[in-house]
């Protein structure tokens, strides 16, 4: 690969940018932590380029910003979703939002919140939007733990299924399968909501007619995946390398730590993605971004459901 002309002007930048973010707030993570991550590459230059360009298309995600994009959901899209088949939504949407977080609310109790039920090390990450969600949005008595209940058990009610992130949608597919999610489709209407998806899940989920409305609350697109995997394809980051010529390098970059193992390396299924939460990445981010190479490794972000 080749560093292009500007490269020394393009790290600050970035740097800049970071350190802005972190210092507002609007990233609820901590400014030296990242420095110290972007430190693990400055032996080779190339390895410091590519570095920057990972954090110059981090999409994160603080708790904040997903209570938020709920609270917009809930108070435009579900509330027009619902209408054509429920009764009183309330004379406002601040009186309709203070009847989810009502438990005595007569006209908000039909409504029920699942989170999906992953096994394995993903496993608590529905569950923290559940726990995000009941802090302020909805009364706990909306929860309905599919741990201890069937969702087949429900009949005329309004299901809201949440989550942090769809992959490529297998995990959810697994899901729909353990709890028969179409039969109970058939006596209720359900409606997915993942904080945050990646077009191939959605697609691959659509596909599956299960018999639900699907609505993520954002959306990566495939231009915002940090490598396409297509043949003869362009770097994202400069007109100069070719893809081909940055994945090279970025393999090369595991020789840094002798941790580091090629699972994952471009993210789950080579999906490539630069996603983040303040609970962790998903496994269809560049595996750079959330390894741990032990005691002489700064770690950026922690896999969820790890420590």
């Amino acid at each position: 690969m080749i560093l292009p002309d500007g490269w020394k002007e393009f790290k600050v930048d970035v740097q800049e940018k970071i350190q802005e973010l972190c210092k507002s707030g609007i990233w609820n993570i901590d400014a030296d932590l990242m420095m110290a991550w972007l430190g693990n590459f400055e032996s080779d230059d190339r390895y410091s380029y590519i570095a920057h360009h990972i954090l110059d298309r981090l999409i994160f995600r603080t708790e904040k910003m997903t209570e938020s994009s709920y609270k917009r959901f809930l108070s435009s899209d579900f509330r027009s979703y619902i209408q054509d088949f429920r009764g009183s939504l309330g004379e406002s949407v601040e009186e309709w939002l203070e009847g989810l977080a009502d438990k005595n609310c007569d006209w908000t109790k039909d409504i029920k919140l699942c989170s999906v039920t992953k096994s394995g090390e993903n496993g608590e990450s529905g569950s923290h939007i559940i726990r995000l969600l009941t802090g302020g949005l909805f009364s706990e008595s909306h929860i309905y733990s599919l741990d201890v209940n069937k969702l087949t058990d429900l009949e005329d009610k309004v299901i809201i299924i949440v989550d942090d992130f769809v992959g490529s949608g297998a995990q959810f597919s697994k899901f729909a399968k353990e709890v028969e999610l179409e039969k109970a489709a058939e006596n209720n209407h359900i409606i997915y909501v993942p904080s945050l998806a990646f077009y191939k899940g959605v697609e691959y989920i659509d596909k599956k007619n299960y018999g639900i409305k699907v609505y993520p609350l954002e959306t990566v697109t495939k231009k915002e995946q940090f490598f396409l995997h297509e043949d003869g394809a362009m770097f994202c980051g400069d007109d100069v390398n070719s893809e081909k010529d940055i994945i090279d390098c970025y393999k090369e970059m595991r020789g840094l730590s002798g941790k580091f193992k090629e699972f994952n390396w471009l993210g789950f299924d080579q999906a490539s993605l630069c996603v983040g939460f303040q609970w962790g990445c998903p496994n269809q981010s560049l595996g750079a971004m959330w390894f741990d190479g032990g005691t002489d490794w700064n770690k950026l972000l922690r896999r969820r459901g790890s420590q």
